[in-house]
């Protein structure tokens, strides 16, 4: 289960999540969320279901009023079945996280935590109009530990205009030296109509260079992995037993929840949205109607592709039964179109490097990337859908 919480104390010029800058109406968000949580409670869609987790994200949830969470925690373990070991997960920002906010999250039953680090670079913040500095964000993965988190995780940014090497290492180092039990870096994406993407369209910012973004990824999956984190998901690393839950129910394709203005949905055959503006939100839910903005039925072409869009994101990669299973075309027929198009496959484990530069590897049943095919992920996934015919 996802639960969006909208408020921001501030939107960084890359982020296009849905929020308010506002919290004037965190009162009547929260009637509203209660309101969504009960009708999706009786619902037949998910009413018998056992949720596995629950994540709050934004936004930055650590903003939410300790007046407000404690219920709303009550209300939908009242309302849901959630499995006795599940991950409660929420997010938080440098800046944007009080001790006491923390506090409270951790008494009501959160267990993980998610800090939006990006930097651990002053100069690089700033361009990313974070409104934390490097010494706050250390200070935040102190503050964690010490409200008594020991599921920690933290994202980072790389490729940022005006990066260097030496600076994403210098990163790193810190990263690896704080020991978060897990670490997500991303390549800084130019998301439609966010003020970075329109800086960039206007001449104002210069992308990094392919090349120098493809070595700080190379860097990074070098020291995490050597520093003991488990590179299980192209940009995540978790230490032993620390993968995020969480996510990985996304990349394996099961079923979710949303909750939450913009928050999706999907029960493993269509997927439907809640509308993205928080009064239009509240109004619906006041009047007794559904969020529900759209919705798509997916078909078994548009499955398939997107399995194996995720499995291939991942360490475990794509099970070749669940491609025989949606095209009939037998696990042995499948390898041999697949060696006709990428030449021949490894046998190593996925995102090891392979002797003969292979992309693809075949690894206990499963088709996974190489460390060669995964600095190749997208190339790769749009040629491999034409050697597969969907019944």
């Amino acid at each position: 289960m996802y639960v969006h919480f909208p408020f921001c104390r501030h939107k960084c010029c890359y982020c296009d999540f849905y929020s308010v800058g506002t919290r004037d109406k965190e009162a009547a968000f929260f009637e509203a969320l209660h309101q969504e949580i009960d009708l999706q409670a009786a619902s037949e869609d998910f009413s018998e279901s056992t949720f596995a987790t629950l994540y709050i994200g934004g936004g930055t949830p650590s903003l939410v009023s300790p007046q407000f969470l404690a219920p709303f925690f009550r209300h939908i373990l009242a309302k849901f079945n959630f499995s006795q070991d599940a991950e409660f997960s929420f997010e938080a920002n440098p800046g944007a996280m009080l001790r006491d906010h923390l506090k409270v999250f951790k008494q009501v039953g959160f267990n993980r935590l998610t800090i939006g680090v990006q930097s651990f670079q002053d100069d690089e913040l700033a361009f990313l109009s974070r409104i934390h500095s490097a010494r706050e964000a250390v200070q935040a993965i102190h503050a964690a530990r010490e409200c008594g988190f020991d599921n920690v995780g933290i994202d980072l940014i790389f490729g940022i205009p005006a990066q260097t090497i030496k600076s994403w290492q210098a990163t790193l180092h810190t990263a690896i030296r704080l020991a978060p039990e897990h670490i997500s870096m991303y390549g800084l994406t130019y998301e439609a109509g966010t003020p970075l993407w329109r800086q960039e369209r206007e001449g104002r910012v210069q992308k990094c260079d392919e090349e120098l973004e493809r070595d700080m990824l190379l860097l990074g999956m070098e020291m995490l992995t050597e520093a003991g984190y488990e590179h299980y998901e192209i940009s995540n690393f978790a230490l032993p037993g620390f993968r995020s839950r969480h996510n990985s129910k996304y990349w394996d394709g099961s079923p979710y929840l949303g909750l939450g203005p913009s928050a999706h949905s999907f029960d493993a055959k269509r997927r439907w949205w809640n509308v993205d503006d928080i009064d239009v939100y509240v109004a619906k839910l006041q009047a007794g109607q559904s969020p529900v903005s759209g919705g798509e039925l997916l078909s078994r072409h548009t499955r398939l592709h997107e399995l194996i869009l995720l499995g291939l994101r991942c360490a475990q990669g794509v099970d070749l039964q669940v491609v025989q299973n949606y095209t009939d075309i037998s696990e042995n027929e499948f390898l041999d179109r697949v060696t006709g198009l990428f030449g021949d496959v490894a046998r190593v484990a996925p995102f090891q490097e392979s002797h003969d530069n292979a992309l693809l590897t075949l690894w206990r049943g499963s088709l996974g990337l190489t460390r060669a095919g995964l600095l190749l992920y997208d190339a790769v996934c749009k040629n491999i859908f034409g050697v597969m015919a969907i019944n």
